[in-house]
Order: structure tokens, then sequence, then C-alpha cells
């Protein structure tokens, strides 16, 4: 995870949620000094998500228990509702456990990234993520909080609302809903990790795009048409004995006039491939401690959101085809949105890192063809085969890449055959129902 200055709120509401039981040690300018762990955070962040864990399944077991369950209410529903809770507590402890355990990737995270905003910081203006930045992350946190917030609260209402249906039969189902509170409780911490893993990758990213704003800026020749100063002319001198110097590139058709304005660099231009070589080379290796920090708990909430969307899609179908109940159909379908938001929260930051990590290989691509400088193509030379060689992205513990190919590389076959599967187990279950009912029509006519 990366604590610096725009992202200090996204840290310390993830330390409310045990996910970072850090403590930072800064100097008057507010430069992180020190990281390090906390006893009494960890502590606070073991019992937090294992107390909730542990009222979670209380509450399922005296669902399943009760005389009239509030949603087990079938053997099917139970083993899916079991699964669909487990997830979520195996992906809450891990992205717990990997702030305990990840400490040492954690400071390397920030000692790189801290090096990389110095170095930008000498090529282009305002590199260093300020106000603009810290208000990103704050209104995804907002968003994150409101959907979730939204989502709990018309789940809650609807679960009421199907308890007050069946209070004839189970005086106490009130309570049946009550017992599911802790895993309610638990999707925050789960959305939280969701926040905090974006936020880096995006932080990366941003250092990326600076990253290659420097290249643009640093060498404007190689890109765009450079700007020219024109000034008044009064009159033109047509004596065919006075020749005017006129440089004509054809390739960009361009006029370089003598009196045209070219950037100055006061780094000499090897000096900024080399800087720019080196943080690129340091932030690819960001991502692999991104990868290593949070990769139990990635492939845990993958998991969970694979397994969500089939088990959200079965409960969805069971009731359109079945109570017919409108209201609980459409909150399933609101969970399904927010399975599918949890899955691209995860996705879409690695993308746009990764898209930003391989514009600098084509810009790379551009100065090796249009530089002619010697000293400089030597640079370029070995920045290209750098970029080459490295070939860096986000993995949960090396089993998938994270980015938009794990959408039809493993998300469509998968979903396709667990929903062929609960299609399957739908028709059996009706098939059932059905030749019970002739059974039963049978014997009252005889």
């Amino acid at each position: 995870m990366e604590i610096s200055e725009p992202t200090k709120v996204v840290f310390y509401v993830s330390r409310i949620f045990g996910l970072a039981p850090y403590v930072v040690k800064r100097m008057s300018n507010g430069q992180i000094v020190e990281i390090k762990r906390n006893v009494l955070l960890i502590i606070y962040s073991v019992c937090l998500v294992f107390c909730l864990a542990g009222l979670t399944y209380k509450g399922i077991f005296f669902d399943v228990t009760s005389k009239k369950p509030i949603r087990m209410k079938t053997a099917t529903s139970k083993v899916v509702t079991i699964l669909d809770v487990s997830v979520v507590v195996s992906a809450c402890i891990c992205g717990t456990l990997s702030g305990i355990w990840g400490l040492h990737f954690v400071r390397e995270l920030n000692r790189r990234l801290i090096e990389a905003d110095e170095i930008l910081s000498l090529y282009v203006k305002e590199c260093n993520r300020s106000l603009r930045q810290r208000r990103k992350g704050i209104l995804m946190l907002g968003l994150v909080c409101f959907i979730i917030t939204g989502a709990l609260s018309l789940d809650i209402w609807v679960w009421y609302r199907i308890a007050d249906k069946i209070k004839k039969e189970n005086s106490n189902s009130s309570a049946n809903v009550l017992g599911y509170f802790p895993f309610y409780c638990l999707y925050y911490i789960l959305m939280m990790f969701h926040v905090l893993f974006a936020q880096a990758a995006l932080g990366i990213g941003n250092r990326y795009r600076h990253l290659n704003v420097a290249l643009y800026e640093m060498f404007p020749e190689f890109y765009r048409t450079p700007h020219i100063e024109i000034s008044s002319i009064s009159s033109i001198n047509l004596d065919p004995e006075k020749n005017v110097s006129i440089d004509i590139d054809i390739r960009k058709c361009v006029a370089n006039v003598t009196h045209g304005f070219q950037r100055k660099r006061n780094p000499t231009s090897k000096k900024i491939i080399e800087d720019l070589a080196e943080i690129h080379a340091s932030l690819s290796y960001c991502i692999v401690l991104v990868s290593k920090t949070f990769g139990i708990a990635l492939l845990a909430v993958l998991g969970s959101c694979l397994l969500h969307l089939v088990a959200t899609s079965y409960f969805l179908m069971v009731e359109l085809v079945g109570d017919k109940d409108a209201v609980f159909a459409w909150i399933q379908a609101l969970w399904l949105f927010i399975h599918i938001f949890r899955f691209l929260l995860t996705i879409e930051p690695c993308h746009i890192t990764n898209v930003e990590s391989n514009r600098t290989i084509t810009i790379i691509s551009n100065l090796r063809r249009s530089c002619k400088d010697v000293e400089l193509i030597e640079s370029i030379n070995m920045f290209w085969q750098q970029l080459v060689a490295s070939n860096f992205s986000f993995t949960a513990c090396g089993l998938c890449t994270i980015d938009r190919r794990i959408i039809t590389s493993v998300c469509f076959p998968y979903v396709y055959v667990s929903s062929q599967t609960a299609l399957k187990q739908i028709i059996f279950h009706f098939s059932v129902l059905r030749s019970n009912c002739h059974l039963f029509g049978n014997f009252n006519t005889i």
C-alpha cells in the first residue's frame, strides 16, 4: 500500500478497518521517515476480523437451526449461502494478514515511490500528487462507501420484510436477520481492501504517466511541431541574388527558421534518459511489491467476485421462476451490479497502470527512430532493451495476471459453466416439484 500525504485519508480509514496496522513517523515538511508496526493496532486488527467472522458463523448457525430459516430454506440455498459467506470471511482475513505480514514490502514500495517523485519533480511541474490526487482518493472512497451502504441498507430492509411475512410461523424471525449484521460489517472491510489496492495501483500508474510527460516535454522535437515565433514583415526582398536560408523537413512539413524558439534543457539529454530509465525500472519493481503485498488477499477477492457472480445469478433466477417477488429480485440484481463493480475496481487500476507502462515503449521507439545524436542513441537503446526485457504485471500469487484479459480468459468460461450448472439445478428442482404435485393429485383422486 502507498502511504503518502495525498493518500493519508485512505490510509487512516483503512487502519480503522484493520487493514493497515502501521504507525508513520514524519518530518516537519510531511515527508515520511519511518513506517513500523504497532502492537496495539495488530491486536485490534486481528480481534476485529476474527470476532466478526465468529459472529457471522454464529448467525448462520442460528438461522439454520431455527424453526423457519430466513435464507437457508433448501439444501442448495444452505450450500450457496455458506460458500457466499465463507469467501467474504476468507478475503477479509487474508486482507488483514497481508497488512500485518507485508511491512517489508510496504517500506520498500514507499521508498521507491518517494525516490521516483523526487527525480520526476526535476523534469515535470507538479509531478508530486497534491490536492487533486487527494480529492480523487477521497472521491473513490466516498463513492464506494455510498454504494455499499445503500446496498446493505436495502438488503437489510428486504430481509426484515421477508421476516415479517413469516412472523406467524417463527416469532423470532427478526433475530435471524440480526444475526447477519457481522457479515454486513465484513463487507466494509472487503470494500476498503478494494480501495486500498486500487489506490496503490493507480499511484504507480500516475508516476508512469508523469514519466511519459517528462519524455514528451524534454524531447518535444521528436513528437510535435516546434513552436515558431513569426515576426511581422513589412516588406519582402525579391532580389534573386540574396538567398534566404530555410531548412525544410519533408517528413514533418515544418519550416525551421533561424529565429524559431526551442526549449532549453538544463540537464543533458543523456542524463535525462538515464534518470527516467532508472525510474521506470523502479516502478516496474513496485508492481511486483504490490503483488507480493496483496497476493493471497487478491486471490481470495477474485475468487469471491467469481463465486458471488454465480451465486447471485442463481438466487435471481430462482426468484424469477419461483416466488416472483419483485423487490427481492431487484435487490439481487443490485448485488449482481455491485459484484461486477468490485471486479472492475480490481481490474481497471491494473489495466490503467499497464497502459501507461506500455506507452513508454512507444515513446522510446519514436526516439530511436528520430534521434540522430550518437551519444544519445546509445542511452536510448539501453532504455529500449530494459523496456523489452522487463515485463512486469500485477498478479495474484503468480497464478493469474490481473488486467482486462482475465475477463475473457477466466471469467467468461467460469461464469458460463457455473451458470449452466445452476440452470440445470433449477430445472431439476422444478421437475421434482412437478412430479410431487402429480403424485399428490393422483393420491387425492384415489
